[in-house]
């Protein structure tokens, strides 16, 4: 039940299944008998409880020795507000618990099925952004490192909103629209935006796109290497804009991508990088997060291989890595042939971009993906691009999952 009230589908029969489950538990006798109180709720939510049925919920409530959080008697009032069908005065209260506090996701999410209902929704939406800008104006602890330079976007379904920093620093947020359904991706079809790391692999030219995308698409690399360890299936998640001028205001509503409205879309496009622009996707971007000492380990992974100390060199990366040619056992064949006929390595780590995501509520990272350019020098070789690495937890250590690397033209 705690995972249900602190999820995006809060619904008012949750609410009260879960009051009347307490009261029921908490009151409970022989002269209370159950089906009299469960008709007292069900009249309740139907908007049919007399005077004599709302004393006796009142009274349940007082009994109750718990004083409700400020946010939480906001929402508790929107919920009402919500029943007799006053949306707008519903809406008010929301915004007054995620004001108190801004990552309560049961206030976001009946923002979110609101919106589309009232009357100039616009109004509500920028009191809504002005609350996120103060939340957000200190970068999360999810962007553990970025160059000042660097443009990296985040997103998030409890909001509803695309935020975009550059090095740390919130340069702009825009509200946006995602999956049908609101959990993460599991297959093709099944209406979820996936919530990982990714980056964007191409720009696709209005000439190719339906209708229905706004002339504007660009493709993210979704199943990323994490995604598919995990078992995870579909394809074709891309940031795109709507032929409808007020789509940012129908949340929930894709069959998986990301969907800003064509203005937003304008001023997003240009700040993406092909292939070297992060964008991160989350439930719920935390304010904590433990992370890992990730410079620490790029160190240690950069001195093994400047050391040409193989074995050293193999321990940082995961029993599961995978690459082009196969598995663990055929990178470090190839390694071995590549950095032993070597008389010298450098290794010049720059601009350096990690990024962290954690899943559902966790407070440790479960995953970084890291970016920098790499400079390599040796005796008889030297290139420079971009290195690409995801890095996961196991039991205590860091490991390399992935790795990809960009040659730059010319190089």
């Amino acid at each position: 039940m705690r995972k249900e009230l602190l999820g995006f589908k809060v619904k008012l029969t949750v609410l009260f299944s879960f009051l009347l489950s307490l009261a029921l538990i908490v009151f409970a006798s022989d002269h209370m008998e159950k089906g009299e109180v469960l008709e007292v709720f069900e009249k309740f939510l139907k908007g049919k409880a007399n005077k004599e049925d709302l004393m006796l919920i009142k009274s349940l409530a007082e009994s109750i020795d718990i004083k409700p959080l400020p946010y939480i008697r906001f929402y508790a009032k929107g919920l009402i507000e919500e029943k007799k069908g006053n949306f707008k005065k519903a809406i008010e209260n929301y915004l007054k618990s995620i004001e108190l506090k801004s990552d309560y996701n049961p206030s976001y999410f009946r923002f979110n099925e609101l919106i589309r209902k009232v009357e100039n929704p616009y109004i509500f939406r920028e009191k809504l952004t002005e609350i996120l800008k103060r939340r957000f104006a200190k970068a999360p602890p999810v962007i553990v490192e970025n160059p000042q330079n660097r443009y990296v976007f985040l997103v998030e379904k409890m909001s509803q909103y695309l935020l975009i920093y550059k090095g740390k620093k919130l340069k702009a947020l825009y509200p946006v629209t995602t999956g049908k359904d609101w959990e993460d991706k599991e297959r093709e079809g099944d209406m979820r935006t996936p919530e990982g790391i990714y980056y964007f692999t191409e720009f696709i030219p209005p000439h190719r796109l339906p209708k229905i995308y706004g002339g504007i698409a660009v493709v993210l690399n979704y199943p990323n290497p994490v995604d598919k360890l995990l078992g995870k299936g579909g394809s074709g998640i891309w940031l795109h804009g709507s032929d409808k001028s007020d789509r940012e205001n129908i949340p929930f509503s894709t069959r998986g991508c990301v969907v800003a409205d064509n203005k937003s879309l304008a001023a997003i496009v240009p700040k993406i990088k092909k292939g070297n622009t992060l964008i991160a996707i989350y439930k719920e971007i935390p304010s904590t997060l433990k992370t890992a000492d990730i410079k620490r380990f790029l160190n240690s992974w950069k001195k093994s291989w400047e050391s040409k100390n193989l074995e050293s060199y193999i321990s940082h990366y995961s029993e599961k890595f995978q690459w082009k040619r196969g598995g663990l056992r055929e990178w470090k064949a190839y390694k071995k042939r590549v950095i032993l006929n070597k008389k010298h390595i450098n290794i010049e780590i720059r601009d350096l971009s990690v990024v962290a995501f954690r899943r559902e509520l966790s407070q440790e990272a479960e995953y970084y993906l890291v970016e920098f350019t790499q400079v390599y020098t040796s005796d008889i070789y030297k290139d420079k691009g971009v290195k690409r690495l995801y890095i996961i937890k196991e039991g205590d250590n860091l490991k390399i999952l992935a790795e990809e690397f960009y040659r730059e033209v010319g190089q």
